[in-house]
């Protein structure tokens, strides 16, 4: 099992809100950085289920605006990721793996079919 290399408080902060596990679960797949927009928009199709090319301009915006206003500095402040406000680009850090490997446990042990 990997441990994680944030205190129990911070592990917390970044796995508590929906939107955050979902920026930790996607970011574990990828080798490579990732835009922001691409980032809200896979994102925003997850937390609605709709294709993508359904999704209205107004969807894929209130995700990016809280990407970046919100939950991209504080896992990036937490260390879970880094994100770069200035290429607007995010990748995985060491304790990426290990929160989605709590996140993954939450998932399945508590009754439900959210993120």
């Amino acid at each position: 099992h990997n441990s994680v290399p944030l205190n129990i408080d911070e592990s917390i902060t970044a796995i508590q809100n929906s939107r955050r596990r979902l920026v930790l679960l996607f970011l574990d797949e990828l080798e490579t950085p990732i835009g922001v927009d691409e980032l809200a928009e896979a994102i925003t199709v997850l937390e609605t289920g709709k294709k993508r090319y359904e999704l209205g301009a107004q969807d894929r915006k209130s995700v990016y605006v809280a990407l970046i206003q919100v939950h991209l500095d504080t896992l990036d402040d937490l260390g879970a990721v880094v994100y770069d406000d200035q290429s607007k680009r995010v990748w995985p850090t060491g304790a990426t793996a290990p929160l989605v490997s709590i996140i993954r446990y939450l998932q399945s042990v508590c009754d439900a079919d959210n993120y």
